[in-house]
């Protein structure tokens, strides 16, 4: 019995973590025609805002020097209670373009999403971080794909400057690697959730949403459900800063993975119900399997230490699992005594993001409150986790 949990473990993380990107990549291969030429539609980019002074004219810059019509951009600011000086950088901007909503009390990104959803004119949202900056055309390519009808949501992808710190390197393995799985799935019609630092919605497919959605994830099961297609656009970036350390990282990706499995639990049976089989499995493949993946991490170390003394190959996969755990160990000790992590970086973060995945789903089965806003870090603000 110990070898059967052993052995069904290691194959669940196998098939995580490579199998099913393999397969996905093998069952996408018919590639999409891409979309005829067609006029730049009316688009509206909506900024979630909580103390962004720091970020939100560099954000404002990147937004309107965008090569798109500008008769055809807006940029709407929902400060939600911001107290930094936010408003006012906003207010002042000389361009008529941009709009500010004051949201008074603070009330969440969600809240703040829905206000500028409802006070939006353009034909396509856009949705993105005031501290994630637009890379020169992106805008343009997020929104090429609305020239075919059937696509109903497009996301691009968040990069991360300042590349050779370690959270740095570890988060752009992690883009790249997302990134090869987005392309895939975008190919069959739906991503298990999209870059909420960069993604579009047709206006007509927006439904308010309640304070608890992760709107990242919502968004894509909206889509497919409301017959329309999701569609990957790798061309169509931000730049922001990486986080700055394992607790951040793993805080941020409680909150997500908290938020994201209460969706889960409502989009899966939806999917179910409505025969969207392909996104039924995208969705239970690439998030549910990756968020609970620390309990057959779990069970595959607690079998092979009964297995050990079984014979030389359970010898060798307990020594292996052992080495990655120390190093990960050794990560959490360089980054506690402030040295860099270098090759450490990505067993102690793997770690980190797997430990998340399981508090947060026991947030999520107790039920969370909704996210509020607060600063995690110099310049950075990102909504925080609060127990009910």
């Amino acid at each position: 019995m110990t070898a059967v949990v052993f052995w069904t473990a290691l194959a669940l993380l196998a098939y995580t973590y490579a199998g099913y990107p393999l397969l996905l990549r093998l069952l996408a291969r018919r590639r999409h025609r891409p979309p005829l030429p067609a006029a730049a539609p009316p688009v509206s980019v909506v900024i979630a805002a909580y103390n962004e002074a720091p970020w939100i004219a560099a954000k404002l810059r990147s937004t309107l020097d965008q090569a798109y019509p500008a008769d055809r951009l807006e940029v709407i600011v929902v400060s939600d209670g911001s107290t930094d000086g936010t408003d006012a950088i906003v207010a002042r901007w000389p361009d008529a373009r941009v709009r500010l909503i004051r949201q008074e009390p603070n009330a969440g990104k969600v809240a703040a999403l829905n206000r500028g959803a409802a006070a939006a004119r353009g034909e396509v949202l856009v949705f993105t971080d005031a501290n994630a900056l637009f890379t020169p055309g992106a805008l343009g390519r997020l929104v090429a794909p609305f020239a075919d009808p059937r696509v109903g949501l497009v996301t691009g992808q968040g990069l991360y400057r300042a590349a050779g710190r370690d959270a740095g390197a570890v988060a752009g393995g992690y883009v790249r690697y997302e990134a090869f799985i987005k392309a895939a799935e975008g190919r069959l019609g739906f991503i298990a959730g999209v870059d909420g630092a960069i993604y579009a919605l047709r206006r007509r497919l927006y439904r308010e949403l309640s304070a608890s959605d992760a709107h990242d994830l919502v968004h894509p099961v909206d889509t497919v459900l409301a017959g329309s297609l999701c569609r990957f656009e790798p061309g169509a970036c931000t730049v922001e800063p990486p986080s700055t350390g394992g607790g951040q990282e793993f805080r941020r990706h409680v909150r997500i993975i908290a938020q994201g499995f209460s969706v889960f639990r409502r989009a899966l049976p939806a999917l179910v119900r409505a025969g969207r089989w392909a996104a039924a499995w995208c969705l239970l493949s690439h998030r549910f399997l990756r968020w609970t993946a620390g309990l057959p991490l779990g069970a595959a170390l607690a079998a092979n230490v009964v297995l050990a003394g079984d014979g030389p190959l359970y010898a060798l996969t307990l020594g292996i699992q052992l080495a990655a755990y120390a190093l990960a160990l050794a990560g959490w000790l360089a980054e506690r005594a402030g040295r860099r992590l270098g090759r450490l970086a990505l067993p102690y973060y793997f770690c980190v993001v797997s430990a998340a995945g399981v508090v947060g789903i026991a947030r999520a089965l107790r039920g969370a409150a909704p996210a509020r806003w607060t600063p995690t870090g110099a310049g950075l603000s990102r909504p925080s986790e609060r127990a009910a």
